[in-house]
């Protein structure tokens, strides 16, 4: 097989190519680290305070690890991505707005957290404002190098940089406790709970997704991908974010601003740096697959390696945007717009037609259906039931209208 066959982007996954469960569950780990997470965990450690952030993060990391199960099992039986899924039931044609956007969101996601190191390390070098640009690019450039070259090398950083930034949050929240005190846990508040749950629930729900199939088709069996996606969403994700959330607490400041105060900033930037890596040649990763799907089905093809290429220039420029100054929005975009597409690639699967098909043309009805559950849960952003109403509008009128077309 030529090296540029190796990531299986057009084509299922052999079980011979498959990773192990231990592989798989730090893979998707080094995902999960990303250096979004202290910045996140200290805004959302201020405003909600650590009893409601705790609630909001363990109930939409049960979701998460639910709704990634849906995407794993897919995924590992049928060996494919998202994007050939989507294929599958969006069509040839119709595929093309899905793995247009599950790649965009990919390398958006990545422009907020290159935006969060670019921005935090500037401040720990003492440099001027010009500095934010030239590490932004540098650091995506760099980053993409695992990327380029494929699972295997992703799988290679993420055996290292797994157990080394478990250890590195582990050691910040000691020491802020030490230097600054245990934080106050305080009382879960019901009405800050559903908008806390929202916004983390809106950090990987395109992930669970997307990224879901993207990784965990190398996994050899439904049931190790289950396992994967629980270990990652209700573990791992869950840990950062609380862990973080402490030094956050503590000491008004997040686990990076942390360790500089207490004068270890050689630290901080190693273990910022190491954050953004494990999770940029994911996204980049993912994006690939995507747009490789995609330019297929323009007739157009292109090797996925150079669209990794495409997808860090992209990134360099949204992180020039500054996104992540426009947290709630964007965070709240993906699940608007993600979360009604996957459901009806679940619903197509599970129910509509109980396993896989192959999907021609445009399919007009699953189009509707995202349609649907996008204004509905846009209607009802910070609602504790608008992500559940969402679901059941995007289900039913999926159901709805593949049962008229058949009739």
């Amino acid at each position: 097989m030529s090296r540029r066959d190796q990531d299986y982007a057009l084509q299922p996954v052999p079980l011979a190519a498959r990773l192990s469960t231990v592989a798989s569950v730090l893979v998707w780990a080094s995902l999960t680290l990303d250096p979004s997470a202290p910045y996140l965990a200290m805004w959302w450690a201020s405003s909600f305070g650590l009893a409601t952030l705790t609630a909001a993060v363990l109930l939409a990391n049960l979701v998460l690890s639910v709704f990634s199960s849906l995407s794993a099992y897919i995924a590992s039986r049928e060996g494919v991505t998202y994007a050939l899924a989507a294929e599958n039931v969006f069509g040839t044609r119709g595929v093309v707005i899905p793995s247009l956007w599950a790649g965009f969101v990919a390398v958006g996601w990545l422009a907020f957290s290159i935006g969060v190191v670019a921005d935090t390390l500037s401040g720990i070098l003492g440099s001027g404002p010009t500095a934010y640009y030239a590490l932004a690019a540098a650091l995506t450039l760099l980053f993409s190098t695992t990327a380029y070259m494929g699972i295997r090398h992703i799988a290679r950083l993420a055996y290292v940089g797994v157990p080394t930034l478990a250890v590195m949050i582990l050691l910040g929240v000691v020491l802020s406790v030490q230097r600054f005190g245990a934080p106050p846990l305080g009382t879960p508040s019901l009405g800050s709970l559903p908008l806390a749950a929202t916004l983390v629930l809106g950090t990987f729900v395109n992930g669970a997704i997307t990224l879901s199939f993207d990784y965990q088709r190398f996994c050899r069996s439904p049931r190790d991908a289950s396992i994967v996606s629980f270990a990652n969403f209700l573990g791992f994700w869950s840990f950062v974010i609380l862990f973080t959330a402490l030094p956050a607490a503590a000491s008004g400041k997040d686990l990076i601003a942390t360790y500089s105060a207490l004068g270890l900033a050689p630290l901080a930037a190693f273990t910022l740096f190491l954050l953004a890596w494990t999770s940029a040649d994911n996204q980049l990763y993912s994006s690939s697959l995507s747009w490789s799907v995609a330019a297929r089905a323009l007739r157009k093809p292109v090797d996925r390696r150079s669209l990794v290429l495409v997808g860090a220039a992209v990134t360099i420029l949204l992180s020039f945007t500054r996104l992540h100054t426009f947290a709630v929005q964007w965070l709240s975009l993906m699940t608007v717009v993600s979360l009604p597409a996957g459901i009806v690639v679940w619903t197509d699967y599970y129910i509509v037609r109980r396993g896989w098909g192959s999907g021609t043309g445009v399919n007009i009805p699953g189009f509707l259906a995202w349609f649907v559950g996008s204004v509905t849960i846009y209607a009802l952003l910070g609602t504790w039931y608008g992500t559940l109403l969402g679901f059941l509008a995007t289900f039913l009128t999926y159901i709805a209208l593949a049962w008229v077309g058949r009739g």
